[in-house]
């Protein structure tokens, strides 16, 4: 395994080379979409010769598209001129299942404005710097039959349109479902409506004017002001609907079990439980073995469950993990044709306060892991990339901000597996600066010193932009 491969593994959490046919057989067809020029719509190809293409069986090719169904690359039109046509994930749907996994995992409202706090400026800097043909797009101004939350996420709705990024109106969907979860008691300013409307122009202004420091500023203030909409609520959030009937878009009935399962396991599923057997729940939907593997196959590409062989076993639900997350996210890039090295610069975008907070977040023991961390990258020249993403993830993991992490993962992910030129070592000098800082910050900020996080901040993001540009990791 190379390390791109290995890059890969580590930031999905699966192991491509262990995984059933049916999905490293979507993983090549996945390959073959974002490699090929077949637009949105065109057919890769009926079920047969897809079959003889990929040298396997009809049953794994059916299981296969099954996945990529769910995902949304694509769709299996039947008939005599059908075949599996290239389709293109919904945003508002992947956002949503996105949203539903970080209520699942818990997430609070901090950790909600910690993801916001990095995506808001980053709106505001690609729309004032995007080479957009029709210079005219604006923001609508507000209106009081909308509400001043609602005003705030469209907001960034119209920003993430007009930053000209593909990923980000994904990230700003999901983020927004989960604002709604956290709306409290309108603690604002009674003229929110008026402020509004200045503030709309002001970033009309800042992006019309290319001012990106304008903008920046517009996008800070936009988000002190969204706390003013939620609730700070310590109370775990409820798990997330799962309709269970049938729906005009069931084409087959294994969507509909595979749909009902879930919504019997979200509200009170726990890991290790164990759902059934074959032969129990084949009795409980009235459905064929056939039928039922292949809902238990979308079960798994989600995530959400795993199948144990013997005697009493069967099906059994799974710890929560971001796989069937990052599944979408990866074919929604994919189906994008999104720029790896694009994908990369944002990447460090994301991450412009995420070694402020990690310092800030550690213990005494977590500090002394990360020394020892950071000890070992700094004593190689060149840096094996699998060795500095070993640092980088720990980072990520203390800084306590799982949704900018999943975004993250989903990038590196994406970048390991089609940047063409992807170096396996690095030169030491090269990642300098990000080990400087890291020192800096050790040295420098207090464990959970919310005084001077600011400051770290500040310093951390100024790090991190620049190495945006140079992109040395």
């Amino acid at each position: 395994m190379n390390t791109a491969e290995k890059i890969y593994s580590a930031s999905t959490s699966e192991d491509a080379a262990t995984a059933r046919l049916a999905e490293r057989l979507a993983r090549r067809i996945e390959d073959d979409i974002a490699s090929s020029p077949l637009p949105v719509g065109g057919v890769m190809g009926s079920l047969r010769g897809l079959c003889e293409h990929y040298a396997v069986g009809r049953a794994a090719m059916r299981e296969a598209v099954a996945l990529l169904e769910r995902r949304g690359l694509g769709r299996l039109r039947p008939g005599p001129s059908g075949g599996f046509m290239v389709a293109q994930p919904d945003v508002g749907r992947i956002g949503l299942e996105l949203a539903n996994y970080f209520q699942l995992a818990g997430v609070t409202c901090e950790q909600v404005l910690d993801a916001r706090e990095a995506v808001d400026p980053l709106l505001a800097t690609l729309a004032a710097t995007a080479d957009r043909s029709d210079h005219g797009m604006r923001l609508d101004a507000p209106n009081e039959r909308e509400g001043g939350l609602a005003w705030h996420l469209r907001v960034r709705s119209d920003l993430a349109a007009m930053s000209g990024d593909p990923v980000l109106p994904l990230f700003v969907q999901c983020l927004n479902e989960l604002t709604m979860l956290f709306t409290g008691v309108e603690s604002h300013d009674g003229d929110w409506l008026g402020q509004a409307k200045q503030q709309a122009e002001a970033i009309n202004q800042a992006v019309a004017n290319r001012d990106v420091t304008a903008a920046q500023q517009e996008a800070d203030r936009l988000h002190r002001r969204l706390g003013d909409w939620l609730a700070a609520r310590d109370a775990p959030l409820s798990p997330p609907t799962i309709e269970a009937s049938r729906q005009d878009a069931d084409r087959t009935l294994a969507l509909l079990v595979a749909r009902r399962l879930a919504a019997e396991i979200l509200p009170s599923g726990n890991a290790g439980q164990r759902l059934g057997s074959e032969w129990d729940l084949c009795e409980r939907f009235s459905v064929s073995r056939v039928t039922l593997r292949q809902a238990i196959r979308q079960l798994q590409d989600s995530g959400l469950v795993e199948c144990r062989r013997g005697r009493g076993n069967g099906l059994i639900v799974r710890d929560l993990r971001g796989t069937g997350s990052i599944r979408l996210v990866l074919a929604f890039l994919i189906s994008r044709q999104v720029d790896p090295q694009t994908a990369g610069t944002t990447l460090f975008q994301l991450n412009r306060f995420v070694p402020a907070l990690a310092v800030s977040r550690a213990s005494a023991a977590e500090r002394a892991r990360l020394q020892e961390l950071l000890d070992r990258a700094q004593s190689s020249d060149p840096i094996d990339r699998y060795d500095l993403l070993a640092l980088v993830q720990y980072v990520s993991k203390l800084a306590r901000s799982p949704i900018i992490d999943l975004f993250s993962r989903c990038l590196a992910a994406y970048e390991a597996r089609f940047h063409p030129f992807l170096l396996e070592r690095l030169p030491a000098h090269k990642q300098a600066e990000y080990f400087a800082l890291l020192r800096m910050l050790l040295d420098r900020l207090p464990m959970g010193s919310d005084a001077q996080l600011g400051w770290a901040k500040a310093e951390a993001s100024r790090v991190m932009l620049s190495m945006s540009s140079t992109r040395p990791i």
